[in-house]
């Protein structure tokens, strides 16, 4: 949609599948990092405690740093390593989670994208054909804090392909997971027919914790769109992907680079928006027309900046 601008785009990068986000909780780590790896298929979990690692992982908690080890082979099926073991919720298919992410090349080692550079966490939906089956595989099972390494077969990431420039064809891909949260939001209902005034109206329905949300802060939100009447023409919701945006600089509507101001995170506000602070005179397609004021029920899932 015209100005919402869906700018999933700008923090879903080269693992997206068919498609191409911070420090938050500190992640413990166990005092040697060339723990023993294991091979996961999606029926089969193998030890390899006899073998030798693939990669070393910093032992440090913030970002983490890849070294490849020197190998002759490459591994045929997904093989994961748990750094840190996290305590919180565990993550399960279908599940919307947060992470932070370091991914690199096991042929020498090189960087091809990662959520630190960006100083935000990233949302995905696991287990859903949303990104690469090496995370849909890799990652189930991970539990809050946690930290861990996919190392990726071609088969199970880009295959014969690649990607763009920085993933080769038959690249197997070397990723540090860190599972900040687990998602636990159930969707608003849609709101009751109102009246919209002419000035924005907000109502906080869950009031968040927190700093308070400023003009300039890039927040990661859940939000439900409707007309007056009821109708929805709009919602994150039903992709299963949160969305993340700047607040105050003109990347959204009016109405919300003022309603989510002062939000904080936890926080479910309904915004009631007048046509001059929504899409004015000229609408936006078939969904909104002109002159309509809007419904919009955000959750404010993370203030990223």
């Amino acid at each position: 949609m015209p100005r919402l601008h869906i700018l999933i785009a700008a923090s879903i990068s080269f693992f997206f599948w068919g498609c191409s986000s911070s420090d938050q909780s500190p992640v413990s780590e166990p005092p040697d990092s060339t723990v023993a790896e294991s091979n996961v298929s999606p029926d089969t979990t193998t030890s390899l405690a006899s073998t030798e690692p693939w990669v070393e992982v910093s032992t440090s908690t913030g970002r983490p740093v890849i070294s490849v080890l020197p190998r002759d082979e490459r591994p045929n099926r997904l093989v994961t390593r748990d750094i840190a073991i996290g305590t919180g919720t565990q993550a399960g298919v279908g599940d919307v989670l947060e992470v932070n992410y370091v991914g690199a090349l096991l042929s020498d080692g090189t960087e091809f994208d990662a959520s630190w550079n960006r100083s935000q966490t990233f949302f995905v939906p696991i287990g859903m054909g949303a990104v690469i089956p090496g995370w849909d595989q890799g990652i189930v099972g991970m539990r809050e804090g946690g930290r861990r390494v996919l190392i990726t077969p071609p088969d199970l990431a880009y295959g014969s392909s690649g990607a763009g420039s920085s993933i080769p064809p038959d690249a197997t891909l070397v990723f540090v997971v860190d599972l900040v949260a687990v998602l636990d939001l159930q969707p608003p209902a849609i709101p009751e027919p109102t009246e919209v005034g002419a000035l924005l109206e907000v109502e906080d329905l869950v009031a968040g914790t927190g700093d308070p949300v400023e003009s300039g802060d890039t927040v990661t939100v859940h939000y439900l769109g409707t007309l007056t009447d009821g109708t929805v023409f709009d919602a994150s919701w039903r992709r299963g992907m949160p969305f993340t945006t700047t607040i105050g600089v003109g990347m959204v509507i009016p109405g919300w680079d003022q309603g989510i101001v002062g939000m904080r995170e936890g926080g479910r506000r309904l915004l009631k928006i007048p046509s001059d602070l929504a899409y004015g005179e000229r609408g936006s397609g078939a969904a909104i027309p002109p002159d309509t004021p809007l419904l919009f029920v955000v959750d404010l899932i993370r203030i990223q900046s």
